[in-house]
């Protein structure tokens, strides 16, 4: 059937410059029909390659959004520090942390957190108690700290006043 209509439109661009004369050259718009035959080819291969690329992220997804996970979680922890060390009168941003406040800062850094970032943020985190255990870490602290001096009081801290969103 193609074949068909080759011959045809081959004949409609041949007829009439052989009915107008011998003397004349045929002139046959190659340009035209190039141009037409790329603009097909575009148009059907565009999708393709579209539909391709779009497969490629697909398969990447999931190790993106763990990539990219994992830096929301650090950059919520490293804003829980630093609005902590900020909220509690006695820390100095920079200096060390002293065991007297450095409960209320990690206490007050994860009501933070679970207050601005996003659930997912908080669940790749490890929940309330993960997002205080890394501030914990993440804080500059007195040599005299530990879990059961910084972190415990911390957590009695955040269970006593549950934090709100919003």
């Amino acid at each position: 059937m193609t074949h068909v209509s080759l011959i045809l439109a081959l004949l409609c661009t041949i007829v009439p410059a052989l009915a107008a004369g011998t003397e004349q050259a045929a002139a046959i718009p190659w340009g035209e029909y190039l141009s037409a035959v790329f603009s097909t080819l575009t148009s059907a291969l565009v999708p393709i390659a579209a539909a391709a690329a779009t497969a490629g992220i697909a398969r990447a997804a999931p190790w993106a959004a763990s990539i990219l996970t994992r830096e929301r979680v650090e950059a919520a922890i490293r804003a829980g520090v630093a609005y902590g060390q900020n909220a509690v009168s006695g820390a100095v941003r920079g200096q060390r942390v002293g065991v007297d406040v450095a409960p209320a800062v990690v206490a007050e850094g994860t009501k933070h957190v679970l207050a601005t970032a996003p659930a997912r943020v908080v669940r790749g985190a490890g929940g309330p108690a993960g997002v205080a255990a890394r501030i914990f870490g993440a804080l500059p602290l007195d040599e005299r700290a530990s879990k059961e001096t910084v972190l415990e009081p911390a957590l009695r801290l955040l269970g006593a006043e549950p934090p709100r969103r919003g």
